[in-house]
């Protein structure tokens, strides 16, 4: 089952399996990116790493995220600005 991002978020609000399944979408990236630590920290920075994306997934408001043409005219309105 497919499911964006964008609605795993929202829904994460208020169902914890979302947040997991977040989590478990980015856990190849977050494993990858421990090859670089020293092995005897990649799993205390592999929890840590944990704790940052569900506070940041928990404090980011989807409600106020543009949508496409609204993020358009936004950029737009920048450049006549300059």
């Amino acid at each position: 089952m497919f499911v964006m991002l964008y609605e795993l978020v929202k829904e994460s609000k208020k169902n914890v399996k979302a947040l997991e399944t977040i989590i478990n979408l980015f856990e190849p990236k977050l494993r990858k990116s421990l090859t670089l630590t020293n092995y005897s920290e990649r799993e205390d920075l592999a929890q840590e790493l944990k704790c940052k994306l569900i506070m940041y997934i928990q404090g980011y408001d989807v409600d106020s995220t543009p949508g496409f043409w609204e993020l358009k005219d936004q950029i737009q309105n920048r450049k006549n600005a300059s």
